[in-house]
């Protein structure tokens, strides 16, 4: 199972993709089914590692003590797949009060995720949950990553019986590159359709 570090780019030409800010051009930010809103931009990164396709991630922070972010079947969302030439980037501040600040990112050296960091960590007792979160300290991958293992915060979400459709885990959002203010331990997951046109998203916070 491979992964790669989503990094800060140190030069905005080689950027494969972005984090914050939002569309310029190319695809109009969709707007929350609940608030009718206009959602934030939360990544844009390529379908994989060489695609000519971004997957855009939205949610819709115009009010975010009330939004359901957390819940990738109920509107407050938005995952779509659109050709990378046809879009293009702002990383200035976005279109909702309290957005975050855009960063250009790249890909980081290939992680190996072995077949041990696929378990739930919270039902492991004590001491397992030890070793599996030193195996992850010890692979560095437990931060924002495209592909790999969704590595829950907390107790795994069934985002397929949710939203209804067949997905497939695409990215792992932490606040290592840019705060996206979730709390502590606030963790973004993105995922794709397996037709890959659309996706969804969710998050959690770490409960101590």
């Amino acid at each position: 199972m491979k992964s790669y570090p989503i990094i800060r780019s140190p030069n905005p030409l080689l950027a494969v993709g972005q984090l914050g800010g939002h569309v310029k051009r190319g695809f109009p930010h969709p707007r929350g089914k609940r608030t009718g809103k206009t959602m934030a931009l939360v990544s844009a990164l390529p379908l994989s590692s060489d695609s000519g396709r971004l997957v855009l991630a939205f949610m819709d922070r115009s009010d975010p003590s009330e939004s359901f972010d957390y819940l990738p079947h109920k509107g407050d969302n938005a995952v779509v797949i659109v050709p990378k030439a046809e879009v293009h980037l702002s990383v200035i501040n976005g279109v909702c009060p309290g957005d975050w600040k855009g960063a250009k990112v790249g890909l980081g050296d290939e992680i190996d995720e072995p077949v041990d960091l696929d378990v739930d960590a919270t039902g492991l007792d004590m001491a397992a949950s030890d070793r599996w979160v030193d195996l992850v300290d010890e692979l560095g991958c437990d931060c924002s990553k495209l592909g790999g293992y969704p590595l829950w915060a907390n107790a795994p979400i069934d985002v397929e019986r949710l939203v209804g459709r067949s997905q497939r885990f695409h990215h792992r959002l932490t606040s290592d590159v840019v705060d996206f203010k979730l709390g502590d331990g606030g963790v973004i997951y993105v995922f794709v359709d397996e037709d890959g046109e659309t996706g969804s998203l969710c998050w959690q916070q770490a409960k101590y």
